[in-house]
Order: structure tokens, then C-alpha cells, then sequence
């Protein structure tokens, strides 16, 4: 393989949104072993190493585990340049051909029946049970075991505590006690001192947000339960919220993470993870499903998990509370 070019495999629907926009340039945002930033008039995407999930604004590239995207000399501010006529991305001296790239179809944009309440419950119930033996627990993973107490709305931690984990327990308190009661005040309140909360390039409160923002794209489609309404409601003012609020409270890359999962889209592990929920679409179990998520990042994947098991909590065990 030529080392200065390189083949997409995948691409999202996002980047090819962009790159059939009116403009062919943009800039490197950064660069990271398994992945390059890059910034364009619409929005932030990312060329990935082969080892990186599908995304709604990702491109895989056949890039191998044994390399990464620093050898490549490439700085934030290199001029990205596409020649839509050859289908190349041309970063300094690395191309990137998108001529055999396959188009990514986000599972959670299909036409997918809702599981029986039934179902669904018997899903986190398999899931909740691998979390009790899974020996990590970093992020906001010390929730889990207050999920109960969350979904009601009563969120207490004993002193001390994370300060993190207890102002996110306080915070996602507050947040569903605005979606049962249909405050749109309250909800901005919980989500806003969520955004941005936590270390890392996607912080902890960001994670959660977007996992919980997925489960409700999937969880609005039950019209048949008390609690859809409310949650159709609920997903709408989040979706507001953090369109309106993410860019001054978190990082680029973690804002614009925020903003597609408003639009209902995520990274492919996130999407399985609802899939397999909600719809029973995976491949394996939910709870390989859910293991296979939690093995992104430090903590972003038990993040997102909980953000996405706290959706499900309130479709199917919370109707009788939502007014």
C-alpha cells in the first residue's frame, strides 16, 4: 500500500452532505493517532483509522492498526482540499480516494417496529445485569446503580462523592423531573449543567446527553404509550437546548457530537446499542451490544450507555409519572 495514499471504506451521510456543498476546502481541526479533524463551512468531520466505528460524519479509511494518522506530518490548519471530479481528499502530502467508499445507513434512520414494553424491559433487565459484574467503572458509571432513583427523580449520593458524578446525578435529576412535568425551564436548567461537564475530548455530561437524546429519537416513536407525548416533547427542547447552548459550553468536536445526535444519528456502536433495545435489530445480545459500546474511550461508552438506558427507563417504567 502506496503509505501517502490511502482508501475510504465508509463514508457517512453527513460528510458527503458536506463535500457536495458549495464549497471544496477546509481546514485540519486535529490530529489524533486514530483520527483526523477537519473543519468545513457546514460542520466538523473526521477521517478515521480502519479500527474506528461508522459515524454520520466519519470516513473509514484502510488506514492499519499498525499505523496512525501523526506520521503523516499533518498539522491543525492544513488546507483540505476535495477534487470531486477524481473523488480525492488531499491532506498535505496523504490522499484519501472516496471512489470505492461504501455509503453508511445509520440504523436508527430505518422504518424499525418498536418492541413490545415487555421486550424492552427484559432487554435492560439483561444489560443492567452485565453492568453489576462489569468490574470498570469510570465516568459516570457510579450511576448505574442509582438508575432507579434517577428515573424517579430523587437522585441522592452520600458525602463525600465525585464531585462530577454527584453534580451529573443532581443535573439528570433535575432533567427528568422537567420531562415528566413538560417544564421546558427545568429541562434547560438539567441540560445546560450537563453540557460540557467533566475531563476528556467528549466530556462525561456530553456522553450522557447524547446517548439520551438517541433512546428518545427511538422512545417518541411509541405513540400508543402515556408517556410518548412527553417524550416527544422532551426530545424536541433538548434538541433545541443543545443546539442553542453546546457551541459555548464544550469543545468543537464534542458539540458537534451533541448536534447530530439531535438530529437523531451517532456513531454506529451508540445506534446498535438503541437498535438492540428498542427494536432487537443486533447481531448479539444487548448485553455484548452494551459491552461493545463501553469499550469506547476511557469512559464515553458507559457515558453514552446510561444516557441511553435512562431513555429507555422512561418509556417503559415511568409512563404513570409523566403529566
Amino acid at each position: 500500500m502506496n503509505s501517502d495514499l490511502l482508501s475510504a471504506l465508509s463514508i457517512g451521510p453527513f460528510v458527503l452532505d458536506y463535500l457536495r456543498g458549495s464549497r471544496d476546502k477546509g481546514r485540519v481541526h486535529s490530529v489524533f493517532h486514530r483520527v483526523i479533524n477537519i473543519f468545513w463551512t457546514d460542520g466538523l468531520w473526521s477521517i478515521s483509522r480502519s479500527d474506528v466505528s461508522n459515524g454520520p460524519a466519519n470516513v473509514v479509511t484502510n488506514l492499519p492498526i499498525s499505523l496512525d494518522f501523526t506520521l503523516y506530518g499533518i498539522e491543525p490548519g492544513t488546507w483540505v482540499c476535495f477534487e470531486k471530479n477524481k473523488e480525492l481528499l488531499l491532506l498535505g502530502r496523504l490522499s484519501i480516494s472516496l471512489e470505492k467508499a461504501a455509503f453508511w445507513h445509520p440504523p436508527l434512520s430505518q422504518n424499525n417496529s418498536l418492541l413490545p414494553s415487555a421486550l424492552i424491559k427484559n432487554n435492560l433487565s439483561e444489560v443492567e445485569s452485565w453492568l453489576r459484574l462489569s468490574p470498570r467503572s469510570p465516568g459516570l458509571a457510579k450511576l448505574f446503580p442509582h438508575l432507579t432513583t434517577l428515573v424517579q427523580g430523587s437522585f441522592s449520593l452520600p458525602h463525600p462523592a465525585d464531585p462530577v458524578v454527584l453534580l451529573a446525578g443532581q443535573s439528570i435529576s433535575r432533567l427528568v423531573k422537567g420531562i415528566y412535568s413538560s417544564d421546558k425551564a427545568m429541562i434547560e436548567e438539567g441540560a445546560c449543567s450537563l453540557i460540557g461537564l467533566g475531563p476528556g475530548l467528549t466530556p462525561s455530561g456530553d456522553d450522557f446527553l447524547a446517548g439520551l437524546l438517541l433512546s428518545l429519537t427511538a422512545a417518541k416513536r411509541a405513540f400508543s404509550v402515556t408517556s410518548a407525548a412527553a417524550l416527544l416533547f422532551a426530545h424536541k427542547v433538548l434538541s433545541d437546548i443543545i443546539v442553542e447552548h453546546s457551541p459555548s459550553l464544550t469543545n468543537e468536536i464534542s458539540s458537534q457530537m451533541l448536534f447530530l445526535a439531535s438530529q437523531g444519528t451517532g456513531s454506529e456502536l451508540m445506534e446498535n446499542m438503541v437498535c438492540a433495545l428498542y427494536y432487537g435489530l443486533s447481531k448479539t445480545t444487548p448485553a455484548r451490544t452494551a459491552q461493545e459500546l463501553c469499550s469506547v474511550g476511557a469512559s464515553s461508552g458507559f457515558d453514552q450507555l446510561l444516557g441511553i438506558l435512562l431513555g429507555a427507563h422512561l418509556l417503559v417504567w415511568a409512563p404513570s409519572r409523566i403529566s
